[in-house]
């Protein structure tokens, strides 16, 4: 019996040039945009038993949903992406429950 293909991990160009709608086809990923009242908060991307969900605030520029879109995307398929501009930012949680900033990288020394 044959192996499965190896997935071809996309590339930055692709994630931030392909369109948004063709990228979430791609990956398979359900979007879904509600009504939150947190100002600070700019999404969510879920992954639970293998499947990818993305939640966004409704009410919200167009861009702003592109950009975090792309960026959680980038994050979920270990993708390196620019960093978000200020006052963006992308966090994600441990194990243990406590929030870690991953977008923009810390920078050490000069360099991220």
């Amino acid at each position: 019996m044959g192996k499965l293909p190896t997935p071809v991990k996309p590339s930055a160009d692709h994630l931030l040039d392909a369109p948004l709608e063709d990228l979430l086809s791609e990956f398979g990923i359900e979007l879904n945009v509600y009504a939150i009242d947190e100002p600070e908060f700019t999404g969510i991307a879920v992954v639970k038993a293998g499947r990818i969900r993305f939640i966004l605030p409704a009410g919200r520029p167009s861009a702003e949903h592109d950009m975090m879109a792309r960026a959680m995307l980038g994050r979920t398929l270990h993708v390196e992406l620019p960093d978000l501009p200020a006052p963006y930012q992308l966090s994600e949680l441990t194990e243990d429950g406590q929030s870690a900033l991953v977008n923009p990288r810390r920078v050490r020394g000069g360099v991220a």
